[in-house]
């Protein structure tokens, strides 16, 4: 009994250094942990340690490890510690698969479809389910995790934001174009997500709409560059040469240096009309 109150003491003051972020000071608690009762806490928290300092493969070996444990003897909730070991490992397996390989994209996953063994109703799984099968080009699950994500939570803009994405994957601008609407009408003032429309708009000959999207951004952020750089795009294909000259030259003065070898033909097609 007095060795489990050392060893609780022990991981309860790992705890504490990791929550302050000392988190090597955390990890040499975490790692001295013996007694078996605590090996699926010891394993994931030296994996959150680890993540949190930026070793990912490092943080994912500890995790993986949880696999061999004995959960009989833990003294832990272990269906909820699962849930949340498999949500960490996917999160982790994606940031890692940017780099090391696709393949890694499968093992996300198996993690997250664990999870929702455990527990189907989180959105927030369903999406980062989603988010994986959209990396390997699995459009059809993808569809269908972003589709469950929002049945669970009506209000999730993020969900709706990856539909689009899968859409204009597979070359379906409508369908992208209405997802990224929808996911504007609780993050108006979102850069990022009135840039893509705007360029989804101008993609699909809608030259007007495309430039309103582009004005809100202006009207946020007068100094944004892709918008500045689509609004010169767009009153170009309107044939408003000098609004676009205007544009081109703001472009220069915050960006001199700017080259883009796809846009210097149109850029000196405008210049030539100009001057």
């Amino acid at each position: 009994m007095k060795k489990i109150d050392s060893e609780r003491k022990t991981f309860e003051k790992g705890l504490s250094l990791y929550s302050k972020g000392k988190f090597e000071e955390a990890l040499k608690y975490f790692e001295s942990l013996k007694d078996p009762s605590f090996e699926v806490m010891k394993y994931y928290h030296i994996g959150l340690v680890k993540i949190q300092m930026g070793q990912l493969e490092e943080g994912l070996k500890e995790y993986r490890k949880i696999h061999e444990v004995n959960h009989i003897n833990q003294g832990v909730e272990y269906d909820k510690f699962m849930f949340s070991l498999y949500i960490n490992m996917g999160s982790t397996l994606q940031v890692l698969a940017k780099k090391k390989g696709r393949e890694l994209y499968n093992e996300a996953i198996s993690c997250y479809t664990y999870a929702l063994q455990i527990e189907d109703n989180d959105a927030r799984v369903w999406n980062n389910l989603g988010n994986a099968y959209l990396e390997i080009e699995k459009y059809l699950d993808a569809i269908k995790s972003f589709n469950k994500a929002i049945e669970l939570d009506d209000e999730y803009p993020e969900a709706h934001y990856s539909l689009s994405l899968v859409y204009e994957s597979m070359s379906q601008y409508k369908s992208a174009i209405e997802h990224l609407e929808t996911a504007l009408k609780w993050k108006c003032k979102n850069k990022i997500l009135l840039n893509r429309l705007a360029a989804l708009c101008f993609g699909t000959g809608d030259f007007i709409k495309a430039k309103n999207y582009v004005e809100l951004v202006l009207n946020i952020d007068s100094k944004d560059l892709t918008a500045i750089k689509n609004i010169i795009l767009i009153l170009y294909n309107m044939r408003k040469y000098n609004e676009a000259y205007k544009y081109y030259n703001v472009l220069l003065d915050l960006d001199p240096d700017f080259k883009d070898p796809e846009l210097k033909v149109i850029f000196d097609d405008l210049k030539n009309r100009v001057n």
